[in-house]
């Protein structure tokens, strides 16, 4: 989706607008995968990376499948499961 102006021209908008735009036009502060392009549900601080630096990385898409995540939740310090 194409990120545009409301109705194709540039104008004010009310602050309860703006944020609806925004929501639906601009990711803001959610943090994307670069393997499947789904929020990877963390920030910078605490972002997934390989060893190599690319990322960043859904736990998912690091990891694997969900089965094997719960199966080395341990190893891989992961509290919500």
């Amino acid at each position: 989706m194409r990120n545009s102006w409301p109705g194709g021209y540039r104008h004010a908008m009310d602050q309860d607008a703006h944020r609806s735009w925004n929501g639906q036009h601009y990711p803001g502060t959610r943090q994307l995968c670069v393997e499947c392009e789904k929020p990877t549900g963390r920030c910078e601080d605490d972002s997934i990376f390989t060893e190599e630096g690319h990322g960043p990385l859904c736990v998912e898409c690091r990891y694997g499948k969900e089965d094997d995540i719960a199966a080395r939740a341990d190893e891989l310090e992961i509290t919500d499961k």
